[in-house]
């Protein structure tokens, strides 16, 4: 390497980045840092007017995360992440990124980086910020869905997945059965609410979805079909179909 890495520290810290600005000041012939963003959309701009080579860039920040920042930019520097959360760091470097830094950063981690820089040779390295977002993203924990909303006249209601008994389609709409016997039609297909119901409900025929937590008791039908009565009110009795019993038998250790 003839000349440093023009190099810019994106992190929400300041501690942080006058930690990597410490130690990037030992190895003045690897990299020279130019300039420092506390978000990520400060970065955008000043990374976009300066074009450097090199940017240690945190991933977690309040306004933008560093893979969404990336995805961001027209001019594509090496990155460093730097990280507190060292499972999000491990996947990024196994994605192909220069390398990756756990916070607090270790110095004898940050010599490492360094050798890398100088092995670094500029065409073998193509990174695929798309890819990287889109891992991050399916890392993040899912927000946990408690209820289904219902259009009722000019209101939205939301029915709680504990309230909700077994859901029919019927003629193009599908409607949901509740404990007290209260009845909501949903705009969604069955299907599409399969899709959205938690690990509780299954499909036991192509018209019903039930809770089987809501399930009173099973009998026995012909053609291996099986009678579930439901606890509901009305003691709902729902008759199984052929192609899912299988998956019923599975599901209700049958």
């Amino acid at each position: 390497m003839n000349t440093p890495l023009r190099t810019i520290i994106v992190d929400d810290e300041r501690p942080a980045r006058l930690m990597i600005s410490r130690l990037a000041g030992n190895y003045p012939d690897i990299i020279e840092v130019i300039g420092e963003a506390s978000n990520g959309t400060d970065a955008i701009e000043i990374i976009e007017h300066l074009k450097p080579q090199l940017i240690f860039l945190d991933i977690q920040m309040p306004d933008l995360n560093g893979f969404d920042m990336l995805t961001r930019l027209r001019h594509k520097p090496l990155v460093i992440f730097t990280t507190a959360f060292e499972e999000y760091a491990i996947r990024a470097f196994q994605e192909n990124t220069l390398d990756y830094l756990v916070k607090p950063i270790e110095d004898s981690r940050f010599i490492k980086s360094m050798e890398k820089l100088r092995r670094w040779n500029h065409s073998n390295m193509q990174v695929d910020f798309l890819k990287l977002k889109e891992i991050f993203d399916q890392m993040q924990p899912k927000k946990e869905v408690t209820a289904l909303p219902v259009k009722v006249k000019d209101k939205i209601l939301l029915v709680r997945f504990s309230e909700l008994v077994y859901l029919e389609s019927q003629l193009g709409y599908v409607t949901l059965y509740t404990d007290n016997g209260t009845e909501y039609l949903s705009e969604l297909s069955l299907t599409e609410l399969e899709e959205k119901l938690p690990g509780n409900f299954i499909r036991v025929q192509k018209s019903f979805i039930i809770n089987k937590d809501k399930i009173r008791e099973i009998s026995k039908h012909f053609n291996n079909r099986l009678i579930i009565t439901m606890t509901d009110k009305k003691q709902s009795r729902i008759t199984t179909g052929t192609t899912y019993i299988q998956q019923i038998r599975a599901e209700l250790d049958l």
